[in-house]
């Protein structure tokens, strides 16, 4: 039953997602094609200021649409978790011969899953636009401090690091899923505007959230960039900017999972002991 449910979630949500990213990659494909692509490090001085003046507008455009990709992929996972769960389609769904549980992780999963989706396309998408030979040129220039910054050979390693963003980036998009689906649980409190509820639980949820980062932050002097710099951090001996990178994502790592299970759980409570469908 799970994996049926975890099918249906995403095929009600392919519709969309598919075509907002399609159209995000056809995009991504005309910059380099048409505009990029003739970005050498022989013709840049030659290109004229009208090219850079299109490029300046196809990459503002470029930005924008990214954004946009990315916001309408956390709505459209927000709004069929709320429709599905909360609304007229709740009463089907609660139908289900399957556990409140099973139910959360499976549309926790989907949302994950359309979550990575959704990067990798944002990836994939400033990959194809951006790294043209010039760009790579230019990057590889600084190649040790940019590795250097990110942590990358350190000491977890290149490969280390890299498992490390990755897990980081995986462990982030479940934790906005289930940040989605506690604040719209939440958000029922207020029969009268569930969605204008939703919405005020989304920004007080992450204020608190904030704050309790910043109270760990500023005694562990994470936030003290002068220590960071003269690599004088005695608490948590950070002396490096790869040192920092990664000290500072482990411990926003630990509050994540923390918020993540707090949230998770109220959220399974709500559906299974406080539920109120529209």
């Amino acid at each position: 039953m799970l994996g049926k449910i975890i099918k249906y979630d995403m095929k009600a949500m392919n519709r969309f997602l598919i075509i907002i990213h399609a159209f995000l990659l056809i995009y991504a494909f005309f910059i380099r094609i048409l505009i990029t692509g003739r970005l050498t490090a022989n013709n840049v001085h030659n290109l004229g200021n009208t090219y850079f003046l299109i490029l300046g507008l196809t990459v503002s455009f470029g930005i924008i649409l990214l954004t946009c990709v990315a916001f309408a992929t956390s709505i459209i996972i927000a709004v069929h978790f709320y429709k599905s769960t909360y609304s007229d389609e709740g009463y089907l769904t609660h139908t289900l011969p399957v556990k409140k549980g099973t139910l959360l992780i499976a549309k926790v999963i989907a949302g994950t899953i359309w979550c990575i989706i959704d990067i990798i396309g944002l990836f994939a998408a400033i990959y194809i636009a951006a790294w043209v030979p010039y760009v790579k040129d230019s990057l590889s220039g600084n190649k040790a401090l940019l590795m250097e910054i990110f942590g990358l050979g350190s000491h977890l390693g290149v490969f280390g690091s890299i498992a490390f963003y990755i897990f980081f980036m995986i462990a982030g998009t479940v934790a906005n899923v289930i940040l989605y689906y506690a604040c719209i649980s939440l958000g029922q409190i207020f029969t009268g505007h569930r969605v204008f509820g939703a919405v005020a639980m989304y920004f007080i949820v992450t204020f608190i959230e904030s704050i309790s980062c910043l109270l760990i932050f500023i005694p562990l002097g994470l936030l003290n960039t002068q220590a960071v710099t003269i690599g004088t951090s005695t608490t948590l001996y950070m002396s490096t900017p790869s040192q920092y990178m990664l000290g500072l994502l482990g411990i926003s790592l630990a509050l994540m999972v923390i918020w993540s299970v707090i949230l998770y759980i109220i959220t399974y409570y709500r559906l299974n002991r406080r539920l109120n469908l529209a």
